[in-house]
């Protein structure tokens, strides 16, 4: 009997010890709160109910740790606790990926609590929303960002938003609506840190776009301009190589393009017309393979005396 006695006694404390909950007795970290012990059983104030609903959300429990905070806004409706619950229950269920339930309960938090100090939190979470949003859907990307400058466009998100709608558009390849975007940015947005980006961004989408297009020239030339640009206001910028090779590209389309324009007039029979193409191709695109070919033309030219 006593033998027996002897076993079944740490039995009975390891049958114990794991019907215990497993978040009690640990040390977690929360953003609010630092590192903490994770609640015991015995939670009576409102505090520790909200910081119980925290562990929860850090340890992942996302469907728990979001009724725990509908409890807390249902029974302190009134507390400092109940909004950063709202605003939780928002964090839950982005965490969890959900992301329509995620917006939704960020704008109950402004509905439920219009004028609070949150507000540019809250939209800060928002714009997460609709960047995470963007690996996926981008239209519901861009329909997150409008809103968030519909309703604060003047708040420190709303030219990242602005910027975001634009490159959603770019994404998409629907490059005049992505062209609008960015010179709205350009337009409401003047002194942002992002201005250098969106002037790389306009001429590179205007490419994009003449290639959808087939040979716009004047979307061409004004990309190029566009480049061009970039490099006077930003020596120093990190896309001046990539907008020194833009420009070399469009600058050898053009030259190709002035290129056939004078073989076209000598197929007609009017070689002087054709060497006025062909010299305007050497003096300003020397640099490209279609002036060493224009620059043969004139000597052909010159060599069979239809021009001198």
């Amino acid at each position: 009997m006593t033998m027996k006695f002897k076993f079944a006694l740490p039995l009975m404390c390891s049958v114990l010890s794991l019907a215990l909950p497993s978040a009690y007795g640990k040390w977690i970290w929360s953003r609010e709160t630092g590192w903490m012990e994770s609640p015991s059983a015995a939670i009576t104030t409102l505090e520790q109910r909200y910081k119980y609903a925290l562990s929860l959300l850090v340890e992942q429990k996302y469907t728990i740790a979001i009724k725990e905070f509908e409890l807390i806004i249902r029974d302190a409706a009134d507390s400092q606790y109940a909004e950063a619950s709202q605003i939780n229950i928002g964090r839950a269920y982005f965490l969890n990926h959900d992301f329509k339930r995620a917006l939704r309960a960020y704008e109950k938090v402004l509905e439920k609590y219009p004028g609070t100090k949150r507000t540019e939190e809250v939209f800060e979470r928002e714009y997460q929303v609709g960047v995470a949003q963007m690996e996926t859907d981008e239209d519901a990307a861009i329909d997150v960002f409008e809103k968030i400058i519909e309703k604060h466009p003047l708040g420190p998100v709303a030219p990242d938003a602005q910027i975001k709608i634009a490159d959603c558009y770019f994404k998409l390849s629907q490059y005049e609506e992505s062209l609008d975007a960015y010179e709205k940015f350009l337009e409401n947005y003047p002194k942002s840190e992002w201005v250098p980006y969106v002037q790389y961004q306009i001429p590179l989408t205007k490419v994009y776009h003449e290639k959808q297009q087939e040979r716009n020239y004047g979307l061409l030339i004004s990309a190029r301009e566009g480049f061009e640009e970039y490099l006077v206001s930003n020596p120093q910028g990190i896309h001046t190589e990539d907008a020194k090779k833009m420009i070399q590209e469009i600058r050898i389309i053009e030259a190709e393009r002035e290129y056939n324009i004078g073989e076209f007039y000598l197929r007609q029979k009017k070689p002087v017309s054709a060497a006025m193409y062909f010299e305007y191709v050497k003096a300003d695109f020397p640099d490209t393979i279609w002036a060493e070919r224009a620059n043969e033309r004139i000597e052909f030219l010159r060599m069979i005396e239809a021009i001198k």
